[in-house]
């Protein structure tokens, strides 16, 4: 007999694979697309800032272009920090949480209290979570399901 309260069901495997995607959609809508978590592209760096970037980068930054990306670091650093059944989080640690912090008050949010994720991330956690309630909902409906009405 299926069990209809297995449907909406999310294991830890589910939101370890949901906190690695919105990870890797944070940095691609950071480094690649140079746009912040309200899908503005960000705030051009000082024309000092610029002119002194390419001579001491490590990473993949250029003058120019505002992608955060000076060594690498601080987009490495967001991790899936911790998971369960029920939820995921992701986020940086130490000097990196910092920097994400200072780059929000120079106009440059990866993220923010009042939207600690882009609308594209939202999007992904959407589709992600309706594909795993279908799977589920097919999987417990292939079987008989019976109603028990009354005593």
């Amino acid at each position: 007999m299926g069990n209809l309260t297995k449907i909406p069901e999310f294991d830890k495997a589910f939101w370890k694979h949901i906190g690695d995607e919105i990870c890797d959609e944070i940095r691609v809508q950071t480094q690649v697309n140079s746009k912040d978590v309200h899908n503005t592209k960000f705030k051009a760096y000082s024309r000092g800032y610029a002119e002194r970037k390419p001579k001491i980068r490590r990473g993949s930054g250029s003058g120019s272009k505002v992608n955060l990306t000076l060594t690498g670091d601080m987009m490495r650093n967001l991790q899936t920090r911790g998971f369960n059944k029920d939820s995921v989080t992701i986020g940086w640690n130490g000097v990196d949480a910092e920097k994400v912090q200072k780059n929000e008050k120079m106009g440059r949010a990866v993220t923010t209290k009042s939207r600690p994720l882009s609308k594209g991330s939202l999007r992904l956690i959407e589709v992600q979570t309706n594909k795993r309630i279908k799977r589920n909902a097919d999987k417990e409906t292939a079987k008989p399901i019976n109603f028990k009405i009354g005593k």
